[in-house]
């Protein structure tokens, strides 16, 4: 009996014995235990605190924890229980290849959580001062996901012993072939790109492009989504957004402002001299400005021109209009106070062929000349 007992520990599988066999198992099962509570500490510790307000390494091991899977668990458990056993060439080479490729797709794997955590880390920093990040990033994200499981593939193929040089010869080829055959979206991704780094406007941003206007809603991989002033939804294209001559004014810090005020030619001098300074007092008494001048620049057609320029210190519309309104009724009170009268163009054609022109009640004879 003990004799057969013998005979059954000392008889070898694969030139291994039976001892061997069960101390690579208990092995592979200790290993697995071990990563296993490992991984679900961490994930455990994560939930219990609040990561949002961690700190990036902190967020960074949480998410690498989160994101370990099962089959890389056992990969590892496999590769440790080999290094104990004596197998055939064929028998190993099917543990590293499966070693090999559980290890590949993990770090792919934790390379995109890694990526996507960090951007995640950047939008929450950047959200209160740039609305569009959230759009924008997109963008990054997705070509460099494209460049991790690219090159997880070929590094895959080439621990597996294929000659990656004419296959990345031939990607090169077909790359070139695509990228003419998708020229159109390839341009819009690009001036995408352009859009996310350069940052001529982000969401949010009140823009004109040609003739539409609107706010910034979306900026996508190959469109820029824009709602207009009346309601609707603009899409256009990134490269034909980013190759139009686009006015922000969104990042408009102060209002320049330029208006005309015609007066009647029968104004006194003296009222026509005080004109322009009633005019800057108005302005400086008008909170959110700042005046530039104001000078009776010509006399035209109608009467004398004066001529005004000041800045409004807000890039509101709304606020731009209510003071341009304050100012305009402020300066009909003062000419109404005054005797000054606004110059209008008005023009009376009477039977004879005599034209009478002139501004309110003032006009001036001219006889058109009639064709024979």
């Amino acid at each position: 009996m003990e004799q057969s007992f013998s005979h059954v520990l000392t008889a070898e599988i694969y030139g291994n014995t039976l001892i061997s066999w069960a101390f690579a198992a208990a092995c592979a099962v200790v290993v697995y235990l071990v990563l296993l509570t490992i991984r679900r500490r961490f994930i455990r510790a994560g939930k219990n605190r609040d990561m949002a307000d961690s700190r990036f390494m902190a967020q960074a091991v949480w998410s690498v924890a989160r994101t370990t899977q099962r089959f890389f668990i056992v990969a590892l458990s496999l590769g440790a229980a080999s290094y104990i056993l004596t197998l055939p060439p064929k028998v190993q080479g099917i543990v590293s290849l499966l070693v090999t490729l559980g290890l590949m797709l993990q770090v792919g794997i934790w390379a995109s959580s890694l990526l996507g955590h960090w951007i995640s880390y950047y939008l929450a920093k950047r959200a209160s001062h740039d609305p569009g990040s959230a759009s924008a990033t997109q963008v990054i994200k997705v070509l460099c996901l494209i460049g991790i499981w690219s090159a997880v593939l070929l590094l895959t193929l080439a621990n597996f012993g294929v000659d990656i040089t004419g296959l990345a010869a031939g990607l090169g080829v077909g790359g070139i072939a695509i990228a003419f055959a998708l020229q159109s979206i390839l341009k819009d991704l690009f001036a995408s790109l352009a859009i996310v780094l350069d940052k001529p406007f982000v969401v949010g941003d009140f823009i004109i492009f040609g003739e539409q206007l609107g706010v910034v809603e979306r900026i996508g991989l190959k469109t820029t989504r824009v709602r207009s002033l009346w309601g609707e939804q603009i899409t256009v294209s990134n490269d034909d957004l980013l190759n139009a001559r686009v006015r922000n004014y969104k990042r408009m810090e102060q209002r320049r402002i330029a208006f005309d005020i015609k007066v009647v030619y029968e104004t006194p001098v003296e009222n026509l001299e005080a004109i322009p300074s009633w005019i800057r007092e108005i302005i400086e008494q008008t909170e959110g400005t700042r005046f530039d001048r104001s000078h009776v620049a010509s006399f035209d057609e109608f009467g004398p021109r004066i001529e005004t320029v000041y800045y409004v210190l807000s890039s509101d519309y709304n606020v731009y209009m209510d003071i341009q309104q304050h100012i305009n009724l402020s300066i009909a009170h003062r000419f109404a106070e005054n005797g000054v009268q606004f110059a209008y163009p008005t023009r009376r054609v009477l039977s004879d062929g005599v034209v009478e022109f002139g501004e309110g009640r003032h006009f001036h004879r001219r006889r058109q000349h009639q064709n024979a």
